[in-house]
């Protein structure tokens, strides 16, 4: 795993009891598993946590979240079928905003939207 070189301000965080193994830095979804594609997440999880555990999720603030794809400072995300971020396209839900620039595998500050 990447070194974190990045911070983020997280605002709420609430606990929740894992469907799945979720990675870190992935968007969280209402299933409290892996957000889907194009799906309205919950939060991020800052850290991994494994099917079952009580894990802090970040809902509320900034977050940081790996990029799926390329994505431009101010765009809106969403989540890809892996919590990744993505670039939002019509008919998606809308996550959060970038705050920088990533491409595949990066690490990106999102300005989450509830």
């Amino acid at each position: 795993m990447k070194i974190q070189t990045k911070t983020y301000q997280p605002i709420l965080t609430l606990t929740i009891k894992t469907s799945d193994e979720i990675p870190a830095n992935r968007f969280v979804g209402y299933n409290q598993g892996i957000c889907g594609d194009n799906q309205k997440a919950l939060g991020v999880a800052h850290t991994s946590w494994s099917a079952g555990e009580y894990a802090s999720v970040v809902v509320l603030g900034t977050a940081i979240v790996e990029a799926s794809g390329s994505i431009n400072n101010g765009e809106k995300v969403t989540s890809d079928s892996q919590g990744k971020a993505k670039a939002w396209s019509s008919g998606a839900e809308v996550n959060g905003r970038a705050l920088g620039s990533a491409v595949a595998g990066d690490l990106v500050r999102i300005l989450l939207v509830p």
